[in-house]
């Protein structure tokens, strides 16, 4: 199975798959798509100019329905790799995006190449991979597998890895390279921080790759000052799109940008993703099919729209992935860094994060506030009004804390106790052992205990008093 498609292959598929076609009720079979590759776009479906934005919602809806459907005819459910989105749901199960599973091990080479060509893993690197793992989650097999394929060898810790048993690893197995989100990288690096320094200088770490969030150079030049002078490596992907980017921090592009300390520039491979940037004017929630002049150029940031070329049998086409971002050619000093005949194929991405319209982030997963309000106003839960504050964590420098406010209906007639409703919070938004003590549920008599705008006296819903790090 090839590791890229065409485009036109793409859009066929995508032209009868009820992702986009309201009128289909199940995917493509295998015959079925091999009878329409090679075929142009505009004959099966719709041309590249005049197809819509995909949006979250809509896709998920239609993805529920595929999940729950058994029927023998369902594709959907067939032979495959099941990633989970939708943080902060509070579902009782996790949405799901099931791609094709030789397609999902093709994408998972394609990356090891690309984190191999960004000099990020090398054959001598030895590996503390401290993702998360279990619950659904994914990110401590994928991050192992394209890190071996890149010629990296791996411990695989995971998050539930106790501090003393990481140290003890790394001293052990000559460890050099950590890897994890970076809020756990944090919360090790506080535990390594309290080593004594006979213990701490036997520590030989050099790289360190975070994903979920942004590393500020605060973090970094925490992480240093615990570690040493260590190279920091960024993946970035998602359940919807998979990995399909990597940042080596040491390769920062220079561009006609501010230096954005909020920004950073990954390299991709134009063959695995086409990259768009709707005008940051526009709405890409509501917006309909977009037209030649809601699209941003070549260094202008935008909201990104992804369409993958790694994907086939169920297509991402023109997704709104929620994040802002900027298109940039690789500069010369990176450029340089690859051989000729891959330089053509690559692109920088200056990536912004989410937009803060639709989402906020904490510990290293996005929340999107549909979701979180259609958590919120489960009738079990009698919520009446709630707020989210998110602040800077005194006890953990570069850590944030989440305050969430509510105020209840009296318990009983169906609604659940405190002691109940507290047990589905710590489930709603992933709390561990190593995080719970970063979250806050407080319990409110009135509305005397919200936070409100100045100017209409409202609740307000969201609120970010951490600093800019």
């Amino acid at each position: 199975m090839a590791s890229y498609y065409p485009i036109d292959d793409i859009l066929n598929v995508a032209a009868i798959h009820p992702f986009y076609n309201s009128n289909a009720t199940y995917p493509p079979d295998q015959d079925a798509i091999a009878s329409l590759r090679g075929q142009a776009a505009r004959q099966v479906g719709k041309s590249w100019s005049s197809w819509p934005l995909l949006r979250k919602d809509g896709l998920y809806r239609t993805i529920e329905r595929l999940c729950a459907d058994e029927s023998v005819d369902n594709t959907y459910r067939r032979s495959s790799y099941v990633s989970i989105t939708g943080g902060g749901s509070g579902t009782s199960l996790p949405m799901l995006f099931l791609t094709d599973s030789e397609e999902n091990f093709n994408q998972r080479i394609a990356m090891g190449k690309l984190m191999k060509a960004c000099k990020m893993v090398e054959p001598s690197d030895w590996v503390l991979n401290l993702h998360y793992s279990g619950n659904f989650y994914r990110s401590l097999d994928l991050s192992t597998s394209t890190m071996e394929l890149a010629g990296g060898s791996v411990l695989c810790g995971g998050h539930l890895l106790p501090h003393e048993k990481s140290v003890e690893a790394c001293l052990q197995y000559r460890v050099n390279f950590l890897a994890s989100d970076t809020a756990s990288l944090l919360n090790f690096a506080h535990h390594v921080e309290a080593l004594p320094s006979s213990l701490r200088s036997q520590l030989h770490i050099a790289k360190i790759m975070y994903t979920s969030e942004t590393m500020s150079r605060p973090k970094q030049d925490y992480l240093r000052s615990v570690f040493g002078p260590v190279s920091f490596f960024s993946c970035l992907g998602a359940g919807e799109t998979g990995p399909w980017a990597v940042a080596n921090l040491d390769w920062r592009s220079n561009t006609d940008e501010d230096d954005a300390e909020d920004s950073v520039d990954f390299v991709f491979d134009k063959r695995s993703m086409l990259v768009e940037g709707l005008s940051l004017s526009a709405d890409p929630q509501s917006l309909p099919s977009p037209q030649d002049g809601d699209w941003v150029s070549e260094g202008v940031a935008g909201h990104l729209v992804l369409t993958s070329l790694q994907r086939l049998r169920n297509p991402l086409v023109r997704y709104v992935s929620g994040d802002v971002g900027s298109l940039h050619p690789l500069s010369p000093e990176v450029a340089a860094q690859f051989p000729v005949d891959r330089v053509e194929h690559l692109q920088t991405l200056r990536l912004y994060g989410r937009d803060k319209r639709f989402s906020f982030k904490w510990l290293g997963d996005y929340y999107e506030f549909h979701q979180m309000d259609k958590m919120m106003h489960s009738p079990e839960w009698g919520v009446l009004q709630y707020q989210i504050i998110l602040a800077d964590d005194a006890a953990k420098e570069g850590s944030d804390c989440l305050e969430l406010r509510m105020l209840r209906r009296a318990e009983g007639h169906g609604i659940l106790n405190v002691a109940e409703l507290e047990e589905r919070l710590h489930d709603a938004f992933y709390l561990t052992h190593h995080t719970e003590t970063q979250f806050r549920a407080v319990f409110l008599n009135d509305l005397d205990g919200f936070q409100r705008s100045q100017s209409s006296g409202k609740v307000i819903r969201f609120i970010d008093k951490r600093r800019k790090k």
